[in-house]
């Protein structure tokens, strides 16, 4: 019994995060500070915060595009964007961001970098913001 236990748990944990690094795809997690260095270090790349549109006029990331995950046309919105560009991605605490992901990798983009702990981190550790 105890067998077949961690053969489902590890078939879930390996199915649940399968879809991160495939030979097209590549989604990471950075902390707040190592998401900031990695912003710096590359050059062309699009930032997407899939907050709501209320949340982003509270405070965002300079230059982030805003297409809320909740809105009807994020599939839509987000496709619009070019796929081979590296996306930094936040939401508000790393619960949408990664679902987002999933959908952006459907629609054929590349690469994700997404922010751990989400935006909320990132305004708590004082890192540079828009209001």
């Amino acid at each position: 019994m105890k067998i077949v236990l961690l053969g489902m748990f590890s078939f879930l944990l390996v199915s649940c995060s399968g879809w991160k690094h495939t030979s097209t795809f590549a989604y990471e997690e950075f902390s707040a500070k190592d998401y900031e260095q990695k912003l710096k270090e590359n050059k062309d790349y699009i930032i997407v915060d899939v907050r709501t549109p209320g949340e982003y006029r509270k405070g965002h990331m300079a230059n982030a595009i805003n297409i809320s995950y909740f809105g009807s046309g994020f599939s839509k919105e987000a496709g619009k964007l070019p796929k081979d560009k590296l996306i930094f991605m936040y939401c508000q605490t790393q619960h949408r961001s990664p679902l987002a992901s999933r959908v952006m990798k459907k629609e054929g983009f590349t690469h994700i970098i997404d922010l751990k702990g989400g935006f909320m981190k990132w305004e708590h550790q004082n890192m540079p913001m828009v209001n």
